[in-house]
């Protein structure tokens, strides 16, 4: 079993188990698991554990259907917040670029939300591709769907939003503000994501091992 090989297997292990939202600490003992049992057989990952997607569904089960769902990656809460916080950033600062007020409207806050319900739809299609075991054909159109939705995602939100009325001025703000409150969101948006990484870290378990992403 080559060296090259071993750790392909392990990159895709890893991902798939993190797309099956797989706790952090069960990771690095599957993956300490493999590479141990690797280095002591030299029997091929494949063959021993089954290829990395079917392994990750097994290991997955452990925790339920749901932890096993690649849906579930997308569908957090804290995915869908550090989304918005973005999005509200976004929509904040690219006005104050070039005007000196800036204001929010019910037709902008519409079209944050849509945008934010518009873009679940290409990484659930993402998700899907990525963890397509059966079949490559199957992976290129979720991955062509996902790419596809994408880039329509922005008309479609801006379509909503000019459905919507622009009136009433919910808030006007000076270009000072907007950018504050855009900063604001962007340091939750770095927070939140630092959290959940920090949260879900992969440890090695054995002797002397150490943390990894």
């Amino acid at each position: 079993m080559s060296t090259g090989s071993s750790e392909k297997y392990r990159n895709e292990l890893l991902f798939a188990l993190r797309m099956r939202e797989v706790p952090g600490a069960r990771i690095g003992d599957v993956l300490a698991e493999v590479e141990t049992h690797v280095a002591e057989t030299g029997q091929d990952p494949v063959e021993a554990f089954g290829t990395p997607g079917e392994y990750a569904a097994r290991v997955a089960e452990e925790f339920g259907a749901f932890a096993g769902s690649p849906r579930r990656a997308v569908l957090r809460p804290s995915v869908l917040l550090v989304a918005a916080l973005a999005l509200c950033a976004a929509e904040l600062a690219v006005p104050a670029v070039t005007t000196s007020e800036v204001t929010l409207t019910t037709g902008s806050l519409v079209g944050i939300l849509a945008l934010l319900a518009l873009l679940v739809v290409p990484l659930l299609l993402a998700m899907r591709a990525a963890t397509e075991l059966h079949s490559v054909e199957r992976r290129l159109w979720f991955g062509l769907g996902a790419l596809a939705t994408l880039v329509l995602a922005p008309f479609g939100a801006d379509w909503i939003e000019r459905m919507v009325s622009a009136e009433p001025v919910l808030v006007t703000m000076p270009r000072w503000a907007a950018l504050a409150f855009a900063a604001v969101f962007l340091l939750g948006t770095v927070g939140l994501l630092a959290r959940t990484i920090r949260g879900n870290r992969i440890v090695d378990p054995r002797p002397g091992g150490v943390g990894s992403s």
